[in-house]
């Protein structure tokens, strides 16, 4: 998986940010997505240029996997990885939802102080995508909405009760992503 390591420097990298400490990758609201950032990013060892974006539809399906967004509810919590590819469009992919062996029912990975007792995982990525900015995004016990948190249909991502979303400039894929 060349997003893990960059295939030292041949693979899938991003060399400039994407905005994570200054909040410009973001879901403004349920339709939006934004970066202020220029991005130069690399796939398959070819250099790319994303002009900063103020208009983009934020995606309801997986750039992976093409099917829709799995709802998160309270008590979950999950990766989503912002992603480009060769022709500059921007995706969304979204990490599993870890199951707690101790749940029965709808299975929860968040413990009552918005902990994960399972830590997340990223989704997969094809050589194709760049991943350029993850979101941990958490739904706690005071989550409440009908359907369940879904990118781009439901709830800005920090803008409901309860609703968390820590974003993470890379360069490549980390091993596994930073929970704290």
């Amino acid at each position: 998986m060349a997003n893990l390591t960059g295939d030292d420097f041949g693979g899938n990298v991003v060399l400039s940010r994407a905005g994570g400490a200054t909040a410009n990758l973001v879901g403004v609201t349920a339709a939006k997505t934004y970066t202020t950032q220029n991005i130069t990013y690399v796939v398959g060892g070819k250099l790319f240029y994303k002009a900063a974006v103020t208009t983009q539809t934020a995606p309801t399906t997986d750039v992976v996997t093409t099917a829709a967004f799995k709802p998160i509810v309270a008590n979950q919590g999950c990766t989503y990885v912002w992603t480009l590819d060769a022709s500059g469009n921007f995706g969304l992919a979204q990490g599993p939802i870890p199951v707690s062996p101790t749940t029965t029912g709808t299975q929860t990975n968040l413990d009552a102080s918005g902990n994960f007792t399972a830590p997340p995982q990223f989704p997969f990525l094809p050589d194709t995508l760049t991943a350029v900015s993850y979101f941990v995004v958490k739904a706690g016990s005071t989550y409440v909405t009908t359907g369940g948190f879904i990118p781009g249909v439901s709830d800005n991502w920090t803008g409901a009760t309860g609703l968390t979303a820590a974003q993470v400039d890379v360069m490549a894929l980390p091993a596994f992503p930073q929970v704290s």
